[in-house]
Order: C-alpha cells, then structure tokens, then sequence
C-alpha cells in the first residue's frame, strides 16, 4: 500500500507539472511511456510478488518522469521536478506535518523522538533496514543493501528522492537533518535536529 501511494504521489505531482511546462500532447506522450513500461501483475500474485512489480513500476515511472523533463527541458527541468516532488511530498503528509509541528512546539525532544519512529516504519517500504540507534537527539539507520540500487538506472533516484527530495521535506517541515554515507550498495543514515548541539 505504501509504494502504491508513492506511485501515485508521482502521478500526482508529474502530470500538472508535464501539462503546464510542456502541454497536453508530451503528457499524453509520458503516459504512453508508463504504459509501455508499466510490469502487469498476475491476478494469482503472491504478496510479495505483488510488492516487487509495484516498488519496480514505481521506480521506473519515477525515473522516466525525471528523464522526460531533462529530455525536453535539461536541467531546468530536472529542477523542476525535484521542486514538483518535495511540493507533492509536502501536501501528501500535511495533515501528520501540522500534527507535529503543534507536539515539537511543546517538546522538541519528544517530536523528534516520535517523528524518528514513524520515519523507521514508513521509510522500510523502500529497503529493508535497522536501526541501530534511535533516541531523542538521533537516529541512525542502517541499510545493508539497497533494493532502489538493485534496478536499473536508479542512482538517480538515490540522488534526487534519498539524498535531496526527503531531506528537504525533513528539513522545511520539522528542521531535521538527514546526513547520507553510502557505501557501495548500501548506506548509513543518520536524522538529527538542526538545533541539535
């Protein structure tokens, strides 16, 4: 359910985008693409076949929405994008945001702590990981091997959605830091708060 609602999240925010910057016609184009590319899933599908041809769908819609604006606009349209993303990122999770904000008003500390636990669930729809410290100043995760590294052309959504997209959500929205130390096909994840000292 959580990597359906990210496939939509990309819907969401791709079509306006592609519809205003570049018009009806290269929309209908970019659909026409997903559906070529789009993996059909069996009706006798185990669960976690299920899961593995939509994480694929999802990061492959992702990945050629990201290359159908550099295509038609370089990298203008790249940022483009990535501004498009963090806006739908920012409207998708606006309710639990405001939720938030009101608790790190009366205790940081705690809002912290229960924005990490919520992130150390939602985050594993991406990669399996563990969390190998989690209190109310810092987490860290730890991601043996990456499952978006594991398909094709996916270094650039590392980049654009692990390393710039959530980061600046986390960011503008609850002032957290989220610092990256890939190593190889996995990665070190550390969360603070910017006024951590």
């Amino acid at each position: 359910e959580g990597i359906l609602s990210m496939k939509k999240l990309v819907e969401d925010f791709t079509k306006p985008l592609v519809l205003r910057e570049l018009g009806k016609e290269k929309l209908i184009e970019l659909q026409n693409t997903w559906n070529k590319e789009a993996i059909a899933t069996p009706s006798d599908a185990s669960d976690e076949l299920k899961y593995e041809i939509a994480y694929k769908n999802f990061l492959q819609q992702w990945i050629t929405a990201n290359n159908f604006m550099i295509k038609y606009e370089g990298d203008a349209g790249m940022a483009k994008f990535v501004n498009a993303a963090i806006a739908g990122w920012e409207r998708k999770y606006s309710r639990s945001a405001k939720h938030l904000k009101i608790l790190c008003a009366l205790s940081p500390k705690y809002a912290f702590q229960r924005l990490s636990s919520t992130l150390s669930y939602k985050l594993q729809m991406f990669s399996p990981f563990t969390v190998s410290e989690l209190n109310e100043n810092r987490m860290i995760i730890t991601v043996p091997t990456c499952k978006m590294l594991q398909n094709r052309d996916t270094n650039d959504f590392c980049l654009n959605a692990c390393q710039n997209i959530i980061p600046a959500w986390l960011e503008s929205q609850f002032n957290v830091k989220m610092d990256h130390n890939r190593k190889g096909q996995g990665c070190v994840v550390t969360f603070t708060p910017f006024n951590n000292k």
